[in-house]
């Protein structure tokens, strides 16, 4: 509400709509006699007259009379209303027609008068109490139906318009497209650089996919770094190219935001009225879909919507209600594998190997679930417990008397990421009053590559801990020598491909000498993954491979199965150890 200095000072326009000259002059008397504000007064004595004047006229308040010669009661109102949506409206009627108002007013109008009891103080009142309504009323629509982050439409106001936009394609025989974009890694950029650059960023999101559009186009934000598009009058896939280009090439450049210079990407699902859907949720949902599909490819990429699709989404939608309950109802199990000294042939170590029981399916390996876990943010969750079980197990064997052994762990990149993995490590270690020399984390070369810096770090923490690092399957990522050099290491692991393809003409052999040769190089333990046969552990052990672990010994047993085996081959020769027989399985890769 606007002070009194303010008043003084403003000038409002006032569109009079009233046929009787008489009381038409009354009222412009009484504003006159208004000292504290200046009205300019637009009398007409016709509705029709007062809708024409639409076009030209924007007035701060209409007063008006319901009983007009082309128009009569709440008529007026409706169309006082339609013509001017979002100017406040008061009614000047005669006392008879109070009911009328009354009415009026619960049709939309901000107040009503009564001819012959109305004086200037009064009059003004109203109309400045009718003008702060409407702000409010306007306000209370605007937080209602846009986004207050960047003033897009959300999406109430989104539904209201692809309401109209496939009423208006049925009636006109042409198609509506439904975009759905996400910007790549926003969540990343979000807790590197905080939140308010995290809206910033997405303010000038807004306003480029604003800028990369027609007037007559529809951007809305879903919420988050997610917006949609509707684009009307497109009937083929061809005519939405130009414009998704255009946003990506848009999305794509440099913003700067308060002194840091952020490039983003974004994803873009898009679904075609009718044949993809024939209302908004359908639209959506097949964008969506798309959407992802994009975004599992690549950043920056688009996809229109196929039947496929959705298909594909039922299945991920399975499988993730069945790792959820999975997980609820600790339906994980761990088997374990063990680690041999090829100078000794005694059992140094074992890894710890990930299976899941599932109710429908029987035991599946990793190769059917990680994927999954990792997607639905279940890892975190379920790799602590790995680590948790992990370490009582080995617990339980160094209590038995055994020879000390270490236990391997794998940990994903979404782990090595957590900023809580550290206070996990000491706590599983802690609870389970493990030695941290007996716990070894292995890493992949990808998820050590990401941050060099961040990294080695990390892994100064994990050293520091006494805990022991190794990098799974080496050589089959990039790993930059440099960074290898600097890198806190403990051992390197041949992929098991290698491993196994030493025996052919392919280039196992050359690439698993190197790997040795390296980790000699650096002071570190080399370990074979996958020895399957007497002639690949002959060639790991004649080039001097430290470790080996894989079919030829043991496949991955659970802790009921492995104990025997262990206890029959603790303080035993490698040769003796080879002629164990081992329970076999036909359900295991060996991973």
């Amino acid at each position: 509400m606007l002070d009194k200095g303010e008043e003084e000072h403003e000038v409002r326009d006032v569109l009079l709509v009233e046929d009787s000259l008489i009381d038409a002059q009354l009222i412009r008397r009484l504003l006159r006699r208004v000292t504290a504000s200046y009205y300019r007064v637009t009398h007409v004595c016709t509705l029709n007259d007062a809708v024409l004047s639409a076009e030209d006229l924007v007035p701060d308040v209409i007063l008006a009379d319901l009983n007009l010669p082309d128009s009569r009661g709440t008529q007026t109102v409706a169309s006082l209303q339609t013509s001017y949506p979002d100017i406040p409206l008061v009614i000047v009627s005669a006392w008879e027609d109070e009911a009328i108002s009354l009415q009026s007013v619960k049709a939309g109008a901000q107040d009503y008068l009564v001819k012959g009891h109305i004086d200037g103080a009064n009059l003004h009142r109203v109309i400045r109490y009718a003008i702060e309504r409407k702000r409010t009323e306007l306000e209370l629509v605007r937080l209602a139906h846009f986004d207050q982050l960047t003033s897009l439409p959300n999406r109430t106001l989104l539904r209201e318009r692809v309401d109209h936009a496939l009423a208006r394609a049925m009636r006109a025989g042409s198609g509506v497209a439904t975009l759905i974009l996400d910007m790549d890694r926003f969540k990343e950029i979000n807790d590197m650089l905080g939140h308010e650059v995290g809206d910033k960023l997405l303010i000038e999101a807004a306003r480029r996919i604003r800028a990369s559009v027609r007037d007559q186009d529809t951007v809305a934000r879903l919420g988050g770094d997610e917006f949609a598009v509707v684009l009307e009058g497109v009937s083929e896939a061809k005519e939405v190219l130009p414009v998704i280009e255009r946003i990506i090439k848009s999305l794509s450049e440099v913003t700067s935001v308060d002194g840091h210079e952020v490039k983003t990407s974004t994803s873009v699902g898009i679904a075609m009225y009718p044949e993809n859907g024939n209302n908004l949720s359908e639209l959506l949902r097949a964008a969506d879909l798309a959407m992802y599909q994009a975004k599992s490819s690549g950043r920056g990429r688009y996809r229109f919507f196929a039947d496929a699709m959705q298909e594909e989404a039922q299945s991920r939608h399975a499988l993730e209600w069945a790792l959820r309950r999975a997980v609820e109802r600790k339906e994980f199990e761990l088997f374990y594998q063990p680690q041999l000294c090829l100078r000794t042939g005694m059992v140094i170590g074992v890894e710890a190997l990930l299976r899941w029981m599932s109710p429908t399916r029987g035991l599946l390996t990793p190769y059917h679930f990680i994927a999954g876990l990792e997607e639905f943010r279940l890892i975190n969750d379920v790799g602590e417990w790995v680590l948790q079980t992990a370490c009582e197990q080995i617990r339980k064997w160094h209590m038995m008397d055994f020879e000390p052994m270490r236990i391997a762990v794998n940990v994903s990149a979404q782990q090595f990421e957590d900023p809580m993995l550290i206070d996990k490590v000491r706590s599983a270690l802690k609870e389970t009053k493990l030695p941290p020399e007996f716990l070894e984390l292995e890493l992949t070369e990808s998820c050590l590559m990401s941050d060099p810096a961040q990294t080695t770090a990390l892994l100064r923490e994990i050293r520091d801990v006494g805990v022991r690092v190794a990098i799974d399957d080496f050589g089959t990522g990039y790993s930059s020598l440099a960074y290898l050099h600097e890198f806190p290491l403990n051992a390197l692991k041949i992929d098991k491909n290698f491993v196994q393809n030493v025996e052919s003409n392919d280039r196992g052999g050359p690439i698993s000498q190197m790997v040795i040769g390296l980790g000699q190089n650096l002071g570190l333990e080399v370990i074979a993954e996958g020895v399957e046969t007497e002639a690949q552990l002959r060639y790991m052990r004649e080039h001097g491979c430290d470790v080996a672990q894989g079919y030829f010994y043991a496949r991955p047993e659970s802790p009921e199965d492995l104990t025997p085996w262990l206890k029959a081959n603790q303080r035993v020769s490698e040769t003796y150890v080879r002629s164990i027989p081992v329970k076999k399985r036909t359900d295991e890769t060996g991973t």
